[in-house]
């Protein structure tokens, strides 16, 4: 995430945008629950070792937090930011556009008044927080901070020098064949916009008996019904490949609770060429299943910090290059289990929560999925060229899952 701020100039800014029910708190009153509840953990006051100049300096590294828990830096804290034009949407399309400093503080919080409720938006700088830590965040600041954490996506790296060395070489093979750039795959410019849509757990639950002989997860709906959206939307039915980037949480039972981006990969050829939703849903329930018995995910994982995080000077661009290319993949497609169980925040209960996250440097648009207790929320980032598609693509894959669910599916066109 660094290097692809640092060598490609785009923001990798995050945000989350939580919605409470009941009367807004006082900025005060909310600035003292983060104080006594985010200040112990370490991990917050993390900063990227800056150069003389600002830039990060190379190799990539943290600077050590503070030895002891300190309330958060001014700049963090929670602050009051009245209605603009364009809503929750526009605020949150600005923050991914603004890139935070590497020298910190890399997260801050806005509280945003509404007529009958609340929302808390936070932005992260992506190398510091990754969905699983929002998530995490979320609880540590809630009513109930015991709550556990979701289980982990994908198993971790096997034990071993040598079998870690195996995975990640592995995963190599996972690159070829080679993909190609698709009409969305330009450099992306500065402008940020986020649409989304909200799909009950029950529609992905249903959804997922829809797979004769076996039963698909939610992320493999997820991920089926972007194809389908793809298709419907971008490729207009006309089977162009595309490959995604399925980002997988690696923590164990042992890191559950983990501050930071512990997260590997998953490359998945979208089957848009398919016009059988049900077939897509099979072809994408194989691959992943695939790529998890082969520690796919954590492989990938350790080959990118073997080459990205310590290569200086020309070696680091170009490792950069090749990670941010439409040869490896065309789009991201990101599941974030956040919670459960419903939540509250001195007695406001939560009632809807997405993440958006950042667009890597030839990627149009991205897609994120955000569980939280019985609601999902699909949330499309895409840059300035392709604002006008997000909100069609976070509708289809509304659509494409009630499909899937109902059994209504869609004729050959769809």
């Amino acid at each position: 995430m660094v290097a692809f701020e640092d060598r490609a100039g785009v923001p990798a800014t995050i945000a989350a945008a939580l919605s409470f029910d009941g009367p807004c708190p006082d900025v005060a009153e909310l600035g003292a629950r983060v104080d006594e509840r985010w200040s112990p953990l370490a991990a917050l006051h993390r900063v990227i070792a800056p150069r003389a100049d600002g830039r990060p300096r190379r190799p990539y590294a943290w600077n050590a937090p503070a030895p002891a828990p300190a309330p958060a830096a001014a700049a963090a804290r929670p602050r009051v930011v009245a209605a603009a034009p364009g809503g929750l949407a526009a605020h949150v399309g600005a923050l991914l556009e603004e890139p935070l400093p590497p020298g910190g503080p890399l997260w801050g919080l806005d509280l945003l008044p509404g007529d009958s409720g609340f929302t808390l938006v936070l932005r992260a700088h992506h190398a510091l927080l990754d969905g699983a830590s929002v998530g995490t965040l979320l609880r540590a600041l809630s009513d109930t901070p015991e709550a556990p954490a979701p289980p982990p996506g994908a198993p971790p790296l096997p034990p071993g020098r040598w079998a870690r060395a195996r995975a990640a070489l592995g995963s190599v093979g996972a690159a070829f064949p080679p993909g190609r750039a698709l009409g969305f795959n330009g450099r992306v410019d500065q402008a940020r916009s986020v649409a989304w849509a909200g799909v009950p757990m029950a529609e992905f639950e249903a959804a997922r008996a829809a797979l004769p002989g076996a039963r698909a997860t939610v992320n493999d709906v997820f991920l089926a019904a972007v194809a389908g959206a793809v298709r419907r939307v971008v490729t207009e039915g006309t089977g162009a490949g595309v490959r995604a980037m399925v980002p997988v949480n690696l923590r164990g039972p042992e890191r559950h609770d983990e501050i930071g981006t512990v997260i590997g990969g998953a490359r998945l050829a979208l089957p848009v060429a398919s016009a059988d939703p049900v077939a897509r849903l099979r072809a994408v329930h194989g691959a992943m299943a695939r790529a998890k018995r082969r520690y796919g995910p954590g492989g990938l994982t350790r080959l990118i910090d073997v080459l990205a995080v310590p290569a200086p000077g020309a070696a680091g661009a170009l490792t950069g290059r090749l990670l941010g290319s439409p040869a490896l993949w065309n789009v991201l497609c990101s599941n974030i289990r956040l919670n459960d169980a419903p939540l509250a925040v001195a007695g406001r209960r939560l009632r809807e929560a997405f993440v958006a996250t950042c667009l890597p440097p030839r990627m149009g648009f991205v897609a994120v999925l955000t569980r939280y207790a019985d609601a999902c929320t699909v949330a499309f980032t895409s840059d300035g060229a392709h604002r006008e598609r997000a909100a069609p693509l976070a509708e289809a894959v509304r659509e494409e899952v009630a499909a899937l669910a109902s059994g209504a599916l869609p004729g050959a066109g769809g």
